[in-house]
């Protein structure tokens, strides 16, 4: 974990030092409109080689919280994979999960005639996944060392609190002149039946 952690403070350092602003924008996009703006405005931003060093960034920190909570609490879960191991398996998992909804989107966006809605859909994912992977990181790292185990319960409530704004966000796009029915089902089956199907996974395995 701690190899793990150092690529991690190393990756972070690079994206500080070459794209801090735009760093700075994707983190608060999701809570401050006129910061999503923007991003709206330069709208290859998410395309340029900085989103691809923040996304890997943010898939890596995701994987190492899982790792780190299912050590802790599901001690059976691939006892024979070593640590490393584990947070290649779920860097990838991740990562392909990632871009098979970035082309569900589209599809999503095709068959109910929400083209104009899908980039948005795809900047809000990004900037949620990487809030998400900065929230996961420093609480990561003070429970590897310190082990607090209880904090797993604050970073919890504070992933509940941006997950509410995602939805919201969500809702408030494709609310609007769309079709209620039609939001249901693309939350349901894009953004809730994947995280449970990793969770099944984790609990069977």
């Amino acid at each position: 974990m701690t190899l793990v952690l150092c690529v991690l403070f190393l990756l972070l350092a690079l994206i500080v030092v070459s794209s801090r602003r735009k760093l700075s924008l994707i983190l608060t996009s999701l809570f401050l409109q006129r910061h999503f703006s923007l991003i709206q405005r330069e709208g290859k931003m998410l395309k340029e080689n900085s989103a691809l060093a923040v996304l890997f960034f943010d898939i890596l920190a995701i994987s190492a919280s899982i790792v780190q909570f299912s050590s802790i609490y599901i001690p059976n879960f691939l006892p024979k994979v070593p640590l490393l191991g584990r947070t290649g398996i779920f860097f990838s998992t991740l990562l392909l999960a990632f871009l098979l909804k970035t082309l569900l989107y589209q599809l999503y966006s095709f068959l109910f005639d929400r083209k104009k809605e899908n980039v948005l859909l795809s900047q809000y994912k990004f900037m949620f996944v990487t809030d998400v992977a900065f929230i996961a990181f420093p609480f990561t790292v003070v429970i590897e060392y310190t082990g607090l185990n209880f904090l797993f319960y604050v970073m919890t409530g504070a992933l509940a609190v941006l997950f509410g704004t995602w939805v919201y966000r969500l809702a408030k796009i494709n609310l609007s002149n769309g079709n209620k029915f039609h939001f249901f089902l693309y939350f349901c089956a894009l953004e809730i039946l994947p995280w449970l199907v990793l969770v099944k996974f984790m609990l069977k395995f």
